[in-house]
């Protein structure tokens, strides 16, 4: 028996170091040879990694946004709201004007106030806009510094509660207090007695008319006269209450009694003759007169037009007094 070894082929060392750069090992260990065939010893592959690029940071996984749509939408409500509230007051604004104008230039027309008189409306506190859906005002106010009827000057406020935004329909209510100062009573002078009044003051409850009496011999004689005012068939009535004469104050019934039998009793009748004085046919026959006062230094009238509609036809035409 020879004891040399049989030749091995000359490719085997190149075969192995193939395979191993094949799987990516280390060829500084040959592989086991068994006949012929070669055997590759291939290592435990782990979990993929993937490619990282040499020249990118790895840094810690980005944080999960949180959802702000709830809050965007929150925040956009807010404004809408505020947006709203915004026009409503101008829209409220803007209804308050246009309610104030229409009220103003019905009491105008209804009243007869010259254009350019200083007329201030006063429609409350309450919404105009929220009123409006129910059709009309809850309550109004108006001030008229200036207002002629007939004869007489004065000062006029009305009040209404329920006025419809529809003038044709009637009113609630309707109150007028039209205020005679006392210098502007003086044009009564020639209507509240039988003898014409020199002079006119206003002493709560009466009024209070001078004049002089020409007696016997051309005698003059001053006296006063106290009369009541009140209302009447849409006038004011002027009753005699009392006669100062010289110092002294009598009653209409004293001064008759004492002088109702003498020469001096055509004259004490004259002038405690009742007067009166027409104020409706200067009013819409809508409005009745329902009181008259001498309130501290003001002739006070009282006027009711409850159930009057502001563009109706009572409203427009002139009343009249009862004969």
């Amino acid at each position: 028996m020879s004891d040399e070894k049989p030749d091995l082929p000359d490719t085997q060392p190149t075969e192995v170091a193939t395979v191993a750069e094949t799987a990516g090992t280390s060829a500084t260990r040959p592989l086991p040879v068994q006949g012929d065939t070669a055997t590759a010893v291939i290592e435990p592959v782990g979990p993929a990694v993937p490619d990282v690029d040499a020249d990118e940071p790895v840094g810690p996984a980005p944080r999960k946004r949180r959802r702000r749509w709830p809050w965007v939408l929150g925040g956009i409500l807010i404004v809408l709201g505020i947006l709203l509230t915004i026009a409503f007051f101008v829209a409220e604004g803007y209804a308050k004007e246009y309610a104030r104008e229409y009220i103003k230039e019905r009491i105008i027309a209804v009243l007869g106030i010259e254009p350019g008189t200083p007329v201030t409306v006063d429609i409350g506190d309450g919404s105009v806009l929220l009123q409006a859906l129910v059709g009309k005002l809850n309550q109004i106010d108006v001030t008229a510094e200036q207002v002629t009827f007939g004869i007489l000057k004065g000062a006029a406020t009305v009040h209404a509660e329920g006025v419809p935004l529809d003038q044709n329909a009637p009113v609630e209510a309707l109150e007028i207090t039209f205020a005679v100062a006392e210098g502007d009573v003086a044009a009564l002078a020639g209507n509240i007695s039988g003898l014409q009044m020199e002079s006119i003051v206003l002493e709560e409850p009466e009024i209070v008319g001078s004049t002089t009496l020409s007696i016997f011999f051309g005698i003059q004689v001053p006296v006063g006269l106290g009369i009541e005012p009140s209302a009447d068939n849409g006038k004011i009535v002027f009753t005699p209450t009392s006669i100062r004469w010289d110092d002294d104050t009598y009653t209409v019934d004293e001064l008759r009694e004492t002088f109702g039998g003498s020469f001096l009793g055509g004259i004490v009748d004259q002038l405690l003759q009742q007067q009166s004085f027409c104020v409706a046919e200067n009013l819409p026959a809508a409005l009745v007169i329902v009181d008259v006062d001498v309130v501290e230094k003001d002739l006070v009238v009282r006027i009711d037009g409850e159930g009057a509609a502001l563009g109706g036809t009572d409203l427009s035409t002139p009343g009249t007094c009862a004969a």
